[in-house]
């Protein structure tokens, strides 16, 4: 029977490790609310696995960091959207 090798980890397994390393290292110099702050943004990344999984990075953080600044990026978008329409509405009843 010939020797099995290693599993090679998934994408969603290699981002769960990292967070979990970053949270460990990074996150052991801060306080209970800042972790989890921390946990939420680090988080953001799994929303874009398949993503993280086609860049082929050899150092997951690379990965997840870009899904994090696109998922804020997305966010930031919105929330301009909302105050520009916002802002229009309170000008259309200004003017009336």
């Amino acid at each position: 029977m010939a020797a099995l090798g290693r599993t090679i980890p998934t994408a969603n397994m290699q981002i769960e490790q990292e967070i979990a390393l970053v949270l460990k290292t990074y996150g052991s110099g801060l306080d209970v609310h800042e972790r989890k702050i921390l946990h939420d943004y680090l988080s953001f990344s799994k929303k874009h696995t398949q993503a993280c999984s086609q860049a082929v990075r050899r150092v997951p953080i690379h990965g997840i960091l870009m899904a994090v600044i696109f998922e804020q990026e997305k966010q930031l978008q919105q929330l301009t959207a909302e105050i520009t329409d916002l802002t229009r509405r309170g000008e259309e009843e200004n003017s009336c």
